[in-house]
């Protein structure tokens, strides 16, 4: 049930990076950049470094990855992402979604994984945490 509840967690945040890289790529609007995919690479490792839970190296490794993943998605699977999240169903079930989390943590490598793993149960406790106050 663990390893069920962990492989859930992983996999619902890919769907949401996945997700959510869009907007947070936003700031420095990279489409008035010259390398549209380098201005998205470095405002990630900007955005992933300001909780200095990720090394340099991580975040380059993160960021790389996360915009490769990105570029990949199709604006018919964009639609199906927001339609399943506005149906209160969870991304992660999707096919497509299940076929880019496999792709995207042979990109990150066991370590990056495991690590973001580790971070995103910390930030779920804490999130558990603080709604129960």
């Amino acid at each position: 049930m663990n390893l069920l509840k962990s492989k859930l967690i992983l996999s619902t945040l890919f769907a949401s990076v996945a997700f959510t890289a869009t907007a947070s790529h936003a700031a420095q609007d990279p489409s008035k950049s010259t390398n549209v995919h380098a201005a998205l690479v470095s405002n990630c490792k900007e955005s992933a470094s300001k909780a200095g839970k990720l090394t340099a190296a991580e975040a380059e490794k993160f960021c790389q990855c996360q915009v490769e993943a990105e570029g990949k998605m199709t604006k018919a699977q964009e639609w199906q992402i927001i339609s399943t999240v506005n149906q209160k169903k969870s991304p992660s079930t999707l096919p497509f979604i299940q076929q880019q989390n496999r792709e995207i943590q042979n990109c990150f490598g066991p370590q990056l994984t495991s690590k973001l793993k580790a971070l995103t149960e910390e930030a779920m406790k804490q999130q558990a945490q603080a709604s129960t106050k």
